[in-house]
């Protein structure tokens, strides 16, 4: 006889006003409501909001329930915001400067009358792409050098190449790994700062590189390599900023990289660390 469950109670609210307000909310922004947009507002907001008016946080809120979920863009003309906020045309393009100063939005024509505008990202992250993609990005946006900028993407910092090993399976992952920088800042003062990680990975690495690896058999989580050779994306040749083996069991995704990177390339001291020297075997 299959058991319904008829005869147990059903749960009461433990507070009814806060677990109530609770369902309406789940319920309300849930898939099937078709009309909720959910507007995803970074906590980083917080310490930039003193440097907006009120207009221009009224218009970021357009923005950020404007913008499509997948890509953070909307198409909305200036003439369509003005009248939907009931504002001048004018007062919209003076708000627009202030969130693309603070690295709020970004606004592009791409050839159409009204220009796309983007809801940019105020946390870092690690986005996967593969070789010739890494390689469009520095080239097409003239980032490939410590002396290049970009408002939306920052700047260039370092070419990192990582060797992460799994404990468990004991399979070791080449990881080239591209760290840009973006930073807000007003009369020198440092309000947020983004750090983007472009990274590809590579099972097949060479013979004298993982035979070095494996045979390292310290239980120190991360050492730093010697010997690595030089980086090269098309026609662009890079010196490694640094190269390390990561030695923990996890598996290569963006959220173990941007966790293995933020500590890479923060202010940690390596000149502890243990040294491994490799070479490629022809």
């Amino acid at each position: 006889m299959i058991d319904l469950g008829l005869n147990q109670g059903m749960e009461r609210f433990r507070n009814t006003e806060k677990d109530l307000l609770s369902l309406f909310y789940s319920s309300s922004t849930s898939k099937s409501s078709k009309e909720f947009r959910f507007a995803k507002i970074d906590s980083n907001f917080i310490s930039l909001l003193p440097y907006l008016n009120d207009g221009a946080v009224k218009l970021y809120l357009y923005y950020m329930i404007a913008a499509n979920s997948n890509t953070g863009e909307s198409w909305h003309s200036a003439d369509t915001i003005s009248r939907k906020l009931h504002v001048t045309e004018r007062s919209i393009a003076n708000w627009n400067n202030q969130l693309e100063d603070l690295g709020l939005i970004y606004r592009t024509n791409n050839k159409r009358k009204s220009k796309a505008t983007f809801v940019l990202p105020l946390t870092g992250f690690a986005v996967k792409m593969d070789g010739s993609k890494i390689e469009q990005v520095l080239n097409d946006l003239d980032l490939c050098d410590t002396n290049t900028h970009s408002k939306v993407f920052g700047k260039y910092q370092a070419i990192i190449r990582l060797y992460i090993t799994n404990e468990v399976t004991k399979k070791i992952t080449e990881v080239l790994c591209v760290h840009l920088k973006r930073i807000t800042s007003v009369a020198n003062t440092v309000l947020n700062t983004v750090d983007i990680y472009i990274y590809n990975t590579c099972d097949a690495i060479g013979k004298g590189i993982e035979k070095a690896l494996a045979s390292y058999k310290e239980k120190d989580k991360v050492a730093m390599i010697n010997g690595a050779e030089k980086i090269t994306l098309g026609r662009k040749t890079f010196e490694p900023y640094r190269c390390f083996f990561i030695n923990v069991p996890t598996k290569v995704d963006d959220a173990a990289i941007y966790d293995i990177m933020s500590q890479l390339t923060g202010d940690g001291d390596f000149s502890g660390l243990k040294q491994i020297t490799i070479t490629e075997e022809v």
